[in-house]
């Protein structure tokens, strides 16, 4: 079935904005709360034009989840004026990377995202960039996960002064309940301004896909880390942050599988990957905010390095949450599996215990994840979760500790192939800042991420290597 995306006027008042679109008529929208952004003072002190400009961005990053209902053409709408080849190209190509695994479980092979009725002559000069005053001042995002601790502690031990940003998101359950849980997490650092986001979305938990059959896709998919660096940008407008970290590491670049029919690697976190950063950043400073820079605080290392790190702050650690099913933790979904078993595999049982009520291994419904999770059946589940061979380590660490389980019981040492030393040689080090990272940032952390590595070479070696 052919169809239209099309863009709606963005709404806004002092602390909301309200962004409207639709795919034929069928209409969504998503809406944006700050505690600390008043919007008609940022149209005051950057101008109309460029605000205007800055809310059609937060628009096309929240409509491209609309897209998984398979529309033809791209209408801008009253933003026609705004098209640019820059902008289109970025939009198509998040929309080709993120949606990868959207149309493998879809089977559709050929669609890439709609096409813009803009005519190319229509092009106009964008009203930016803008340059925020030159005093570097750091926003830190935090999920309230493992990332977001170590990413905090790291800043704190550099002596590196940081505000944070939190937000809920209505697919998670109450706002409150999510702020309460990240308010914990944070009683443990020394940030020192938190900057609040409430997002409520009608789009992803819509029955669209059952109630229009005749659009011929099973779910709605959208890029909720994408979506995050534009939510960011009115907290980075009004408190003028030149830097805007995420804690991401390396281990989101590891694909999921090789799509057969096409060839191409499938990530669930190309959102999250070195090359999105770079992609992100690249076009933020040139069109918008010159001397803004997003980065991933944790580029240089790979989940197994962050996971040691988090031994230097254990007592926080059972404040952190991050399954995206039931906060703070299902203990059934491969999210809360993947964490569960690095857990108990690097930090001390009373920690994990804590957290967790249950060995997830004694769970007979999370089999068929941790097979997928150990590379021993189908491909790497869909969630948020770092490599495969993380995993298979976690996994041989837990069993030496004598941890195993229902879900678990026909899966011995020896179904898992790996060698250590080249395992070690990979994941256990700190890579040079090749993301967007700022290098003099980089050169206080990297000290810590070289005790990380090297706690996460001996850990393993000590237990593993015969």
């Amino acid at each position: 079935m052919s169809g239209k995306l099309v863009f709606e006027e963005v709404s806004r008042s002092r602390h909301q904005l309200v962004l409207n679109y639709r795919v034929d008529d069928i209409v969504f929208s998503t809406a944006y709360w700050y505690d600390t952004v008043n919007f008609y003072e940022l149209e005051t002190r950057f101008g109309p034009a460029f605000m205007r400009q800055i809310y059609f961005h937060l628009l096309a990053f929240e409509a491209n989840k609309a897209a998984s209902l398979k529309p033809e053409v791209l209408d801008l709408g009253p933003y026609q004026d705004l098209y640019s080849d820059r902008f289109f190209e970025l939009w198509r190509t998040i929309f080709q990377n993120v949606w990868g695994v959207w149309r493998h479980d879809n089977d559709i092979t050929d669609y890439f995202g709609p096409q813009s009725t803009t005519p190319q002559p229509a092009q106009q000069p964008l009203a930016g960039p803008v340059t925020l005053p030159a005093e570097e001042k750091l926003l830190n995002l935090c999920g309230g996960g493992k990332d977001s601790l170590v990413s905090a502690k790291l800043l704190e031990r550099a002596a590196i002064p940081y505000d944070v940003m939190v937000y809920s998101h209505n697919i998670y359950g109450p706002a409150q309940r999510q702020h309460h849980l990240i308010d914990g997490m944070l009683q443990h650092t020394t940030a020192l301004n938190r900057h609040r986001a409430w997002v409520y979305d009608t789009a992803l938990d819509s029955p669209a896909a059952q109630l229009y059959p005749e659009y011929g896709i099973k779910h709605l998919l959208a890029a909720e880390t994408v979506s995050s660096y534009w939510t960011a940008l009115p907290i980075a407008l009004q408190h003028n942050y030149t830097q805007v970290a995420l804690g991401i590491t390396k281990s989101t670049d590891e694909h999921n599988l090789i799509w057969d029919k096409t060839g191409e690697e499938i990530n669930y976190l190309w959102g999250m990957s070195t090359a999105a950063e770079k992609l992100l950043a690249d076009y933020i400073q040139t069109n918008l905010v010159s001397n803004l820079n997003y980065f991933h605080l944790l580029r240089p290392v790979y989940d197994i390095v962050v996971f040691n790190l988090l031994s230097r702050d254990a007592a926080a650690v059972p404040s952190t949450h991050s399954c995206a099913q039931q906060k703070p933790w299902c203990g059934r979904c491969p999210k809360c599996i993947y964490v569960w078993m690095h857990l108990v595999a690097y930090l001390d049982e009373a920690v994990v215990e804590q957290m967790f009520d249950k060995n997830l291994f004694d769970l007979p419904e999370n089999r068929t994840f941790v097979r997928k999770m150990l590379g021993l059946e189908g491909y790497k589940p869909c969630d948020c979760m770092g490599t495969v061979s993380e995993t298979q380590v976690a996994y041989l660490l837990c069993r030496a500790k004598g941890k195993t389980g229902q879900a678990v019981a026909d899966i011995g040492p020896g179904d898992i192939s790996l060698d250590i030393t080249a395992f070690l040689r990979k994941y256990a080090r700190v890579d040079p800042p090749y993301g967007a990272i700022p290098l003099e940032l980089y050169e206080k952390i990297r000290p810590q991420f070289l005790a990380g590595a090297e706690r996460a070479w001996n850990y393993v070696r000590e237990r593993l290597q015969t």
